[in-house]
């Protein structure tokens, strides 16, 4: 089977028999839902034919978090196939952007207004990471990560470790 580009949304269920049926190809996926969102089942974007549950749920364990704006589906933090085909990948935008040492994103760039909010919320002499940012800004932590790479690009930022950024004098 081929890879998936991007994801398919299917619907939403109550359960999880009910959400296997509906996939069809790689990338498809429903929301397992009662009440709030449970879990995405999703077929596997590499192809391999195996079905990936990626909890919601913070209440039975680690869970990724879900964002949904003008429908089109972002979930972080990335996610990692331990076992079987060993897919790693991030869901961004309907988008799937494959995770390797070679990867870049270099088409991934964020908007002004973004830049601009994010800028704002850099410190000169300490560094924050890009979650905080996210937060404080009402953006996806995919956007605020890739703003603040986009701002060191420009010079106008500068990263630390694992996540950390703060802004330059340039």
């Amino acid at each position: 089977m081929p890879i998936a580009p991007r994801v398919n949304f299917l619907g939403v269920v109550p359960r999880f028999s009910e959400a296997i049926v509906k996939l069809q190809g790689p990338g498809d996926y429903v929301v397992v839902a009662r009440g709030l969102p449970r879990a995405i089942v999703m077929s596997c974007p590499d192809g391999c034919g195996e079905t990936l549950t990626i909890n919601l749920d913070q209440r039975v364990g680690p869970a990724w978090r879900k964002y949904d704006k003008d429908g089109q589906l972002t979930v972080y933090p990335s996610v990692w196939r331990d076992s079987g085909c060993g897919a790693h990948f991030i869901v961004w935008k309907n988008r799937i952007l494959w995770c390797g040492p070679s990867e870049g994103y270099s088409d991934v760039d964020a908007d002004e207004v973004l830049l601009a909010k994010v800028m704002a919320m850099l410190p000169l002499k300490s560094y924050v990471h890009y979650e905080a940012i996210a937060e404080a800004v009402d953006a996806n932590p995919w956007d605020a990560y890739w703003a603040c790479k986009d701002l060191v690009r420009l010079g106008r930022a500068k990263q630390g470790r694992r996540g950390m950024f703060r802004a330059t004098r340039a």
